[in-house]
């Protein structure tokens, strides 16, 4: 035992004898050029080393060097691809004699990274390998770690490492192509004492600068590393984040993630527990985890609180005048044409979604949606809302629908119903459209190909139907017409003017098809105590017009004597014609009277027919009556 302690003890000093000899013999600047040279030759790039390099020796042996430039080819805005003002790394010796791996302090200071895309596409990343060295893009054999010792003298779980500590970094990515910068500006990442299978701090401050909008970030956690190397945990995770710019809103937004990560290595799984994510108000909780091997799996179970959108959206600019209006929107969809693209949706064949998420209210450009469920399932180039529910205007929407990537083909299909919903307060808050009201259940089942804008208008075909209860039809008093009509035919006083052009109903009902943009309503029918109405119309929605003919019949019941009852079997030709937002309602009453009259005139030239026609066999009666009479007379005078 006391000869293995002597030669032990041998061995520290004939180190420690041999590292006193390299770092006070060998300088290390005197190997600048082989270093610089040594760089070039192997990813094709220049190395300056401006500063100094020195040795360190206690407590430590490691090395500090001072300013090092790695040159960018010719051809960029920038002469460096990456530059170090100053860095410094030391390593334990004593421990190396035990298998241990004990690194000091890494410390770098004034990092400057610019990433560089050039107006042709070409990067300052490109070419860098050494000469003679395989094309990266062809892929490289498979490394096989089975036959590999997975511990050795020096095992991974030896390694410590005193601390990282990065400061005042920048880095700098441009695209000259897409004419976009991005900065961030790192204030310091700082890593305490690492070792595997044991916590440690971890800090990142930076500011990142993105177009017009500037962002602070501040992370938080604690790091823990497994001692076999299998997972990777990121406990306590905080990211705070404050968003400025002009074009946000107030000029701020406010955003932080709290959770705890954990990434398995071996089976490349990342798992986020007690999620919570806000932005301002806006929050979202609860589990996530993403698994990426052949298809990327996704689970989730997430619930949100009251979302109010209305905040971050622009709002509506108004046109001065009517032709200004006109001449926006046909700019507007202009370039909404131009810019239309077929979305890719190949990725849905890579993607393996299922989870549930759960929102308990939504408001979005003056829309309001109550609580939200709904399930996600994404597989096989499929993805589905089944189902979706959201309570909406004293209702209830439900819906499902799916969208399916076919070689490049995108398709859809969609089933809703809303029931017991308030339809005006609907129509106006969705589509600024106000000219009717009532309960409503609707039913539409539909489907089509293609997911731009125009495409759903133009290819969406499907059918359904709809029936609103106790409810009003505004733009037009039906009942006041009438009463207008019945005073023109009886000559009677005009009715007073009635303060609000609405017509009640008891219920509206009629069912439809879509095709080609075109709402083919084949059988409208309103009913009320006192009329009756029907007909069909279309609805275009590309021109986003309504033109209908319908009919209007007064009622009466026999038995009962009422203002409209001497109108029984009238009918009135009513026509709706114009846009969505502002359709005008014409009521042919003229047409009603013109028609009446005639009606009146022939059933009048007809009892005058009959009438004539009874007087003249009366006539023709009484003649003969007294040509009888007279006749018998003659004969009685002639035998008596």
């Amino acid at each position: 035992m006391k000869l293995f302690l002597k030669l032990f003890a041998g061995l520290v000093v004939l180190l420690i004898v041999a590292v006193v000899l390299l770092i006070t013999t060998i300088d290390p600047n005197d190997y600048k050029q082989q270093i610089q040279t040594q760089v070039k030759k192997s990813i094709n790039r220049d190395l300056a080393i401006n500063g100094d390099i020195s040795w360190a020796f206690y407590p430590q042996l490691g090395f500090s060097s001072g300013e090092i430039e790695l040159r960018n080819l010719d051809g960029f805005n920038r002469q460096n691809l990456l530059k170090i003002d100053q860095a410094s790394l030391g390593i334990d010796l004593v421990p190396l004699l035990k298998g241990q791996i004990k690194i000091g302090e890494l410390t770098v200071n004034g990092l400057v990274v610019n990433l560089i895309t050039n107006k042709n596409g070409r990067s300052n990343l490109d070419n860098m390998q050494a000469s003679g060295a395989p094309d990266p893009k062809e892929k490289a054999p498979e490394k096989d770690i089975s036959s590999e010792t997975e511990k050795g003298f020096f095992a991974l779980e030896n390694l410590q490492l005193a601390g990282i500590n990065i400061n005042d970094a920048q880095i700098e990515i441009q695209d000259l192509k897409a004419a976009t910068t991005h900065k961030a500006n790192i204030k310091k990442i700082q890593l305490g004492k690492f070792s595997p299978g044991q916590e440690t701090d971890l800090s990142v401050q930076a500011d990142l600068i993105l177009d017009n909008l500037q962002a602070q970030l501040d992370l938080q956690s604690k790091l823990l590393v497994a001692s076999d190397f299998s997972a990777v945990e990121l406990k306590q995770f905080s990211l705070t984040t404050l968003l400025t710019g002009e074009t946000l809103p107030n000029g701020k937004v406010d955003g932080s993630i709290n959770t705890d990560i954990k990434y398995d290595l071996n089976n490349a799984k990342a798992e986020l527990t007690d999620l919570i994510i806000k932005l301002d108000k806006i929050q979202l909780s609860g589990q996530l985890s993403v698994q990426t091997k052949q298809l990327t799996t996704v689970r989730f179970a997430l619930k949100g609180n009251q979302w109010d959108f209305a905040p971050y959206l622009p709002e509506p600019a108004a046109a001065s005048t009517e032709a200004a209006s006109t001449e926006k929107t046909s700019i507007e969809t202009t370039n909404a044409k131009k810019s239309e693209q077929e979305p890719d949706l190949s990725i849905l064949n890579s993607l393996d979604i299922n989870g549930t998420l759960s929102i308990e209210g939504v408001k979005a450009s003056g829309l309001t949606i109550g609580k939200i469920n709904s399930k996600i399932i994404v597989n096989k180039g499929k993805a589905q809302l089944t189902p979706l529910t959201a309570e909406l205007y004293q209702g209830l929407l439900t819906m499902e629908a799916s969208i399916e990537e076919r070689k490049g083909l995108n398709s859809y299909q969609i089933s809703s119903n809303l029931n017991n919903v308030q339809i005006r307060p609907l129509l106006i808050d969705a589509a600024e459209i106000d000219f009717i009201s009532g309960t409503t259940d609707f039913n539409f089942a539909g489907k089509g190909q293609g997911l731009t804008a125009s495409k759903i208008k133009k290819g969406l075909t499907g059918k359904g139907d709809f029936k609103l209860l106790d409810g009003e039809l505004y733009g037009i008093n039906l009942s006041q017409e009438v009463r207008i009509l019945k005073a023109k035919l009886t000559a009677a006083p005009q009715p007073t003017e009635a303060n609000i052009k609405k017509t009640d109903f008891a219920s509206l009902t009629g069912n439809f098809t879509i095709d080609n943009g075109i709402v083919d309503n084949q059988k409208l029918l309103m009913l009320s105590p006192v009329m009756r109405l029907d007909g069909s119309g279309l609805a275009d929605i590309l021109k986003e017009t309504l033109d209908y003919r319908l009919s209007v019949t007064p009622l009466s019941k026999s038995t009962e004597k009422t203002e409209l009852g001497d109108l029984s079997g009238l009918v009135i030709p009513l026509l709706i014609k114009g846009p969505f937002s502002d359709p005008k309602f014409t009521l042919d009453t003229e047409g009603a009277i013109k028609e009446r009259l005639t009606l009146e005139k022939k059933r009048l030239e007809e009892k005058l027919k009959k009438e004539s026609q009874q007087r003249i066999e009366e006539q023709k009666n009484k003649l003969e009556d007294k040509v009888k009479d007279k006749l018998g007379d003659k004969l009685k005078n002639l035998f008596g």
